[in-house]
């Protein structure tokens, strides 16, 4: 990071209390995470069905996994976007634009026609639907982190920049526990013709929360001071490619393997055991709400223990272990209902899981100085989520149906050992001047 002259100390800095960085900053990523989930569960069972039933089953699902897609080709621009607002004006309205923005778009996505209303239509205003959506989703997880690690004593930036992130796994209990109770309540049909919905339109009501909460919210101590200071920039998009760009493709690649996994473990697991392994999608539900506990629990410890002897060796050791499990992970999933083969494949992924998310929320932000912090987390973050997610789970499928189910975490393993590569090319990021 490039140091400047600053008029206050960090020691000086007036923060928020924290339970209001806890709320501001969690609330936004549990509805935004609540949003995405909705979209992944039902783009991995029901939209072959809705938007795309005159293609074969496996065409269908990896029709659908590839709209799951589009949002994070639209994050980049998202974050393009979001970011030039909130390194020049500021971090709150910011957030609360991206929220807006995001949640319109999939409240609409519950009001869609399907194939058998308007065709193809249906599909193409799906697209549209989740490209907006990912536009929202592109200015989000970076302001959340800034609301959290900004308002941060020195040392303890990680554990306050897991606070959004456990938003996630907040936001995939809700979503996921509405599907469980819904799938338990209504038919087959019946979920097939509007339940699947529900959960899209219940989201209105936590967009609403969300968006008072960000209403309410100070912006924060050190965006402040660098308007004090005068060390803010209106180009800050020119500012950051132009002198951080080498720490863009680092933050990329070090973020890039964690979302693949993440979506494998997720979005892919639950299309993947319902159709070729013998698994209802309520009990797939089940099993992901349970280790989804699991992933709050190591966020938070991973988090504090990166506090306390760095980023790089927990982040450096838990990569290590994503090269390992994504050759092994296949053969937990072999034969049919493999109760004990799902429970270490979800067990143990999500152990990797947890340690890699927690701290890369206080880890991307670290990578950048404060004028084009905004851009830089949100750019890189969403980045990582265009080479690691956009295609995983169809590209995993591909991978199955082309080469059998052992070849199931081959894109895995490539952007795992990119990750090795990243944190061997990067210094620790905790001890850096964070008020800069």
């Amino acid at each position: 990071m490039v140091e400047s002259e600053s008029k206050l100390s960090e020691t000086e800095v007036v923060r928020s209390s924290v339970k209001t960085v806890i709320l501001a900053s969690m609330i936004g990523t549990a509805v935004e995470f609540f949003d995405f989930y909705a979209y992944g569960t039902a783009a991995a069972a029901y939209f072959p069905k809705v938007f795309f039933p005159q293609m074969t089953p496996l065409l269908a699902t990896v029709l659908s996994l590839l709209t799951f897609g589009v949002a994070f080709v639209a994050r980049p621009v998202g974050s393009f976007l979001f970011g030039h607002f909130g390194d020049s004006l500021g971090r709150k309205k910011t957030l609360v634009l991206s929220m807006l923005v995001m949640g319109v778009s999939t409240i609409a996505i519950g009001f869609l026609p399907g194939y058998s209303s308007v065709g193809v239509f249906g599909a193409l205003l799906l697209c549209a639907c989740r490209f907006v959506q990912g536009i929202g989703l592109g200015g989000e997880w970076s302001g959340a982190v800034l609301v959290a690690t900004e308002n941060a004593p020195a040392d303890k930036r990680a554990l306050y920049g897991a606070f959004p992130e456990v938003g996630a796994p907040i936001g995939f209990f809700l979503c996921n526990g509405l599907f469980f109770v819904l799938e338990k309540t209504l038919s087959a049909q019946q979920m097939l013709a509007f339940g699947w919905r529900i959960p899209f339109l219940v989201s209105a009501v936590l967009v609403v929360i969300g968006l008072y909460v960000r209403h309410h919210l100070q912006e924060t101590p050190l965006f402040q001071l660098a308007q004090e200071n005068d060390t803010t920039t209106k180009t800050p998009l020119k500012e950051l490619f132009s002198n951080y760009w080498k720490d863009i493709v680092k933050g990329t690649f070090i973020m890039g393997g964690t979302y693949a996994m993440f979506y494998t473990l997720t979005t892919w697991s639950l299309a993947y055991a319902t159709t070729a392994l013998g698994f209802s999608h309520s009990e797939m539900l089940l099993f992901l709400m349970g280790a989804i506990v699991e992933f709050a629990v190591l966020i938070m410890t991973t988090s504090m223990l990166a506090d306390k002897i760095g980023r790089k060796k927990v982040l450096l050791t838990a990569t290590v272990g994503l090269v390992v499990f994504s050759l092994v992970f296949p053969y937990f999933l072999s034969g049919q209902h493999n109760v004990l083969g799902m429970f270490l494949f979800l067990g143990v992924g999500f152990v990797i899981m947890g340690t890699l998310y927690g701290p890369v929320g206080a880890v991307l932000p670290e990578l950048f100085p404060t004028k084009v912090r905004y851009s830089g987390a949100g750019i890189t973050y969403n980045l990582a989520a265009v080479v690691g997610a956009a295609v995983a789970p169809s590209v995993t499928t591909w991978l199955i149906a082309s080469f059998g189910a052992h070849a199931a975490g081959l894109y895995m393993f490539v952007l795992a050992v990119a990750s090795v590569v990243a944190w061997l090319t990067t210094k620790e990021t905790k001890d850096v001047d964070y008020t800069k």
